[in-house]
C-alpha cells in the first residue's frame, strides 16, 4: 500500500509539473518541448504509461503538445511496424478536434487505455528529442493571423491529412510526415509564423513523398497479380 501510494504521488506530482500546474513549493519553468518529453520519460514512477496518462500529464499545455507527442515515435530513423497506427490514430483524432475548434481534446478509451513501456518512451524520446532540439534553436515568437484561433483550425485540418498518411504502415510514409506535423505543433506553441509555414512547405514534401510510396506499392502489387493471373 505504501509503494503504491507514494507511486500515484509521483505521478500526480510529476503530471502537474509538465502540465504548467505548480504544485505548493514548486518554482515555475519555462522548459521547451524536447526539456518536457525528456523529464516526462525520465521521471514516470510506473514500469508503463498509457495515452490517458500522457494527456494528462501535458493537457493544460494544449494541442500543441498533444501533437509532438505523438508524432515523437514516428521520428525514430527506423521503422517499427505498428507504431505508426498506434500513434497515428490519436494524431489523426486531435488534429480533427483541433480543427473543429474544440476547446480541448479528447480521446475514446480504447486509445487512452493503450499503454507503453517507460522504458521504450524513454528510448523513443531519446532518439527524437535530438531533431526537436535543432527545430527549437531557430523558434522564435513571430506572430500573425496563422498563430491565431483560425490558424489553429487550419492547422488542424492540414494536420489531418498528414496523420492520415502517418498511419499507412509502409516505411517511408511515416517519419516526413510525423515531422511536419511536429513542426507546425512548436510553431503554434510558441506563435512563430515561419516555423509554422516551414512545416506547411515540408508537409507538401512529406505528401508528395508518401503518394509516390503508396502508389509506387500499388503498382508493384498490381503487376505482381497480373503475372499470377
Amino acid at each position: 500500500m505504501y509503494v503504491d501510494a507514494r507511486e500515484r504521488q509521483g505521478t500526480v506530482a510529476l503530471a502537474a509539473a509538465v502540465a504548467g500546474q505548480v504544485p505548493p513549493g514548486g518554482e515555475p519553468g519555462n522548459e521547451t518541448i524536447s526539456a518536457l518529453l525528456r523529464r516526462l520519460a525520465a521521471e514516470w514512477p510506473k514500469e508503463k504509461i498509457t495515452l490517458g496518462e500522457m494527456i494528462h500529464a501535458f493537457g493544460s499545455r494544449g494541442y500543441g503538445l498533444l501533437i509532438v507527442l505523438f508524432a515523437v515515435p514516428n521520428l525514430l530513423p527506423i521503422y517499427i511496424p505498428g507504431y505508426s497506427p498506434i500513434f497515428g490514430v490519436p494524431l489523426c483524432i486531435v488534429c480533427l478536434q483541433m480543427a473543429l475548434g474544440l476547446p480541448e481534446p479528447r480521446l475514446p478509451a480504447f486509445l487512452t487505455n493503450r499503454a507503453v513501456r517507460a522504458s521504450d518512451l524513454r528510448r523513443v524520446v531519446d532518439s527524437a528529442a535530438p531533431r526537436i532540439e535543432r527545430i527549437e534553436r531557430w523558434v522564435h515568437p513571430r506572430p500573425s493571423p496563422l498563430t491565431g484561433k483560425l490558424g489553429e483550425r487550419l492547422i488542424g485540418a492540414y494536420g489531418v491529412w498528414l496523420a492520415i498518411l502517418v498511419i499507412v504502415p509502409l516505411p517511408g510514409t511515416n517519419l516526413p510526415t510525423s515531422l511536419a506535423c511536429a513542426i507546425m505543433a512548436i510553431g503554434l506553441m510558441e506563435r512563430d509564423t515561419r516555423t509554422i509555414l516551414a512545416g506547411a512547405v515540408f508537409g507538401v514534401a512529406a505528401s508528395v513523398l508518401a503518394l509516390a510510396i503508396i502508389g509506387g506499392t500499388f503498382w508493384v502489387a498490381a503487376q505482381g497479380l497480373g503475372m499470377m493471373f
